[in-house]
């Protein structure tokens, strides 16, 4: 399975909930520059995921905007203080497909699940706004995956 895991862009400030903040000019900017500069990668995207919260939704939006025939999936294994553990299982689950998967989501949970899956401590591998991590892995499990590549904006 090839996954790409994309944090959000830059978001507002909390005003009300952090489910409704939206991205800013420069999150959506920088957005677009990452998925732009590694489009070739991405061209074997198969299944798109985002979180449920509003600036993950947006960035998926502009992610799936140069892939029109890819549909967004939402999934609350995927929120920011999901359990990695969870997505790995579930990962498991839909991996007999062959799949190219790209994950929208926010941090704590990108950080860990990139880390756990290549077998790497918490930190290790940082991901700040708008960062897009490439894994290839053949099980997905914990320590499975080796780290392709990690664009930060």
């Amino acid at each position: 399975m090839d996954l790409f895991i994309l944090r959000h862009g830059q978001a507002e400030p909390q005003k009300t909930t952090d489910e409704v903040r939206e991205l800013t000019a420069k999150g959506r900017e920088d957005t677009k520059r990452i998925i732009a500069g590694r489009l070739a990668e991405l061209q074997s995207i198969t299944q798109v995921w985002a979180s449920p919260l509003v600036r993950a939704q947006q960035t998926a939006v502009i992610a799936t905007s140069y892939f029109p025939a890819l549909e967004i999936r939402t999934s609350e294994l995927i929120i920011p203080e999901a359990s990695p553990a969870a997505a790995i299982n579930w990962l498991q689950s839909i991996d007999q497909q062959n799949l190219s998967i790209l994950l929208v989501s926010h941090q704590p949970f990108v950080g860990e699940l990139v880390n756990k899956l290549c077998g790497k401590s918490s930190g290790y591998y940082p991901m700040g706004t708008s960062s897009l991590a490439a894994i290839r892995t053949s099980v997905v499990a914990v320590d499975m995956g080796e780290l392709l590549w990690l664009d930060h904006a």
